[in-house]
């Protein structure tokens, strides 16, 4: 296996020090939009487009979500350019 590297923080600030077109693939589990604390929300298109800056081309992303509110997600992330598979 080759080396990798494993984030466990918060995506802004991981995101802030990567630079462009170096992640190869991003599995991530965010927030849900459930509202059950006041962190609780879908991340907006714009922390989808600096995860498309700091990924390179054709990477992919799997990013976890609810049943209820997937739609929503799905929208930001093909609002930031990734292709919906």
């Amino acid at each position: 296996m080759g080396k990798f590297t494993l984030y466990n923080d918060d995506c802004l600030k991981i995101l802030k020090t990567l630079p462009d077109n170096s992640i190869d693939s991003c599995v991530t589990d965010p927030p849900y939009g459930l509202d059950f604390t006041e962190w609780d929300k879908i991340p907006p298109k714009e922390i989808w487009e600096l995860i498309k800056e700091v990924c390179k081309p054709g990477a992919s992303l799997l990013s976890f979500g609810h049943a209820r509110t997937w739609y929503k997600l799905a929208q930001y992330i093909d609002d930031a350019g990734w292709e919906i598979r």
